[in-house]
């Protein structure tokens, strides 16, 4: 039995643009399940008048999401908006007004993946696309899913995996930063001590690789001071009840 990992830390093995990716499989997978749904006649007999447009049409809808998910993996990659305007066979600033919310709604899922709890409510819903939630999981299933239904990819071991692009230090440099300083943009909610001390020691595992491989003597003091601070984070959750994980 293959134990799943922690959504929270599998993320950050992976940068946005191979999240971004994973999500577009995702959904392109699920579009090719539900195509595949309707090809067999088997249940014709039993649908009820006007379900099979019902069904088609459901497919129609859901096949919309698909260039939604595309066009956040090309901003992801940094592909201009004209350029992605021309394939979309619109203006840049149409584009760009099309998807707005979409792509900025990613990027909030990246930071918080879950929507607020409703009062009363015994669960928060997942924001963020779940193959972007838990990416370690969802390449497992997309990689045995092209083996199964792809004859061509049924000798390659990571048909979908194997060319994601890898988490960089360049990249990392970035996304660290971001997910700190992140929480402090709504001043009416404190940041979780918790989710500080966890982003402080990724932090910390940053710059010690960045001293280690480029021999900066600077990273490494900056290492120090930084995981001084994880430790008082770590007491503050402790003291506040968030926990010791």
């Amino acid at each position: 039995m293959t134990d799943t990992p922690d959504p929270d830390a599998d993320r950050c093995a992976y940068g946005r643009t191979a999240l971004a990716r994973l999500a577009l499989s995702a959904e392109q997978r699920e579009l090719a399940d539900r195509a595949l749904a309707g090809v067999p006649t088997t249940h014709d007999v039993w649908a009820r008048p006007g379900e099979v447009v019902g069904t088609a049409l459901g497919l129609v809808h859901h096949a919309q999401e698909v260039p939604a998910q595309a066009v956040v993996y090309e901003r992801q990659k940094h592909t201009n908006r004209e350029v992605i305007g021309e394939r979309l066979d619109v203006k840049r600033l149409s584009a760009h007004e099309r998807y707005k919310e979409t792509v900025a709604e990613w990027q909030l899922a990246l930071q918080e993946p879950y929507y607020p709890a409703p009062p009363g409510a015994p669960a928060r819903g997942l924001r963020l696309q779940e193959a972007a939630y838990a990416p370690t999981t969802a390449r497992r299933r997309l990689d045995a899913w092209v083996r199964e239904h792809m004859p061509y990819h049924r000798e390659t071991d990571h048909p979908v995996t194997g060319h994601l692009p890898v988490l960089n230090t360049a990249e990392e440099m970035v996304q660290v930063p971001d997910a700190l300083n992140h929480p402090y943009g709504d001043m009416r909610t404190p940041p979780d001590p918790l989710a500080r001390a966890r982003l402080t020691e990724r932090k910390t595992a940053l710059l010690d690789r960045i001293a280690a491989e480029e021999g900066r003597a600077e990273a490494a003091q900056q290492a120090e001071e930084v995981r001084a601070l994880a430790v008082l984070l770590r007491a503050e959750a402790r003291e506040s009840g968030e926990g010791t994980s």
